[in-house]
């Protein structure tokens, strides 16, 4: 506010601002406005509650699922579908995709590039790191002799069922969490740890499963605990402090990362799933390709799902979990691990 217009102005995090709030910086530019933003990533504006009330009930080919999908849509987004057409009209180029990651082992940059990004049309995402860059020696995470990249910890059905209600929780999860943070974070006092689920009650239940094992303490916030201040921070290899342990919902991760990430998949249920309102119901936010890309591209040398498996491998499960399968499918050749 106040400030004279610009030659040029760039927006970064775009694809996330709310229309309105756009406007304001590109009324500002006198010639050129840059917006930088992904939106593969999360949206503008949803939370994800009310992402999954907006979705309830909403039947395919309705103009209440045209509506959702408008809603969902970010300036960001319909700016890049118009300037995408445009370029192909007349040759003028509008847009320019960054084509290359650095954040994470090739083998984890492959998978996000092939399942979020070249399956929805986009081209591909390289990652020129060597593997030999992204190493570790966390005990239970390699596979002949060489460290893995993708994990998933089994977390079966009859270990108890997810906890419903308008959040979901599993403390069956979370308690498999808990000590596993605990005993790597042991292991590895230089190395980072994000703890991500897409469900507010679960993250709570992580907190307070970690109360057992002295990574948080209770505290006077709403939550009620902590990340203990001995887990607090780090020094990383450069000798910079650093976060060393973090327990959120995607929201609290976009544009972060982490040396590894626990992703607590939490949806373990027998409710049906033929059609599309069951799928909703049974799956939730695990059909949200856009956190899911998220929550699965944090980590730089290791992901670790942590939940059901056969809830994720059902044959049902084969369209609404893509992404997740496609995760239990990489833990299983050579750059991962299934425990």
């Amino acid at each position: 506010e106040g400030m004279p217009p610009s030659e040029s102005v760039i927006v970064d995090e775009a694809a996330r601002a709310h229309p309105l709030d756009l406007f304001i910086p590109l009324s500002m530019a006198r010639r050129r406005v840059v917006l930088v933003g992904d939106h593969r990533q999360l949206p503008h504006l949803l939370e994800p509650d009310v992402e999954r009330q907006l979705a309830e009930g909403v039947e395919q080919g309705t103009v209440e699922e045209l509506t959702l999908a408008a809603i969902r849509a970010s300036l960001f987004e319909r700016l890049w579908v118009l300037l995408r057409k445009l370029e192909q009209q007349d040759g003028i180029r509008r847009t320019v995709t960054l084509n290359t990651q650095y954040r994470m082992h090739p083998a984890l940059g492959g998978f996000v590039s092939q399942v979020f990004y070249e399956a929805r049309g986009d081209g591909a995402i390289e990652s020129p790191r060597a593997e030999g860059q992204f190493t570790h020696d966390l005990p239970g995470y390699a596979k002949d002799g060489a460290p893995c990249a993708a994990a998933w910890l089994d977390v079966p059905r009859d270990r108890g069922a997810e906890q419903r209600g308008i959040s979901k929780s599993r403390s069956a999860e979370a308690r498999v969490i808990a000590g596993e943070v605990r005993r790597l974070l042991d292991h590895a006092p230089r190395l980072t740890f994000g703890v991500i689920s897409f469900y507010r009650a679960q993250v709570d239940e992580i907190g307070q499963a970690m109360l057992a094992t002295g990574l948080t303490e209770p505290a006077g916030n709403a939550r009620g605990w902590a990340v203990a201040e001995a887990f607090a921070s780090t020094y990383d290899a450069r000798g910079k402090k650093v976060e060393r342990l973090r327990i959120g919902t995607v929201d609290a991760f976009q544009g972060m990362e982490f040396d590894v990430v626990f992703l607590s998949v939490t949806r373990s249920n027998d409710l049906p799933g033929q059609t599309e309102e069951q799928r909703r119901r049974k799956y939730g936010h695990l059909m949200l390709e856009n956190r899911l890309c998220v929550a699965m591209s944090r980590q730089q040398r290791l992901l670790i799902a942590v939940g059901d498996l056969d809830f994720v491998r059902a044959e049902e499960a084969t369209e609404p979990l893509r992404a997740l399968r496609a995760f239990a499918e990489l833990c299983g050749d050579r750059h991962g691990t299934i425990r």
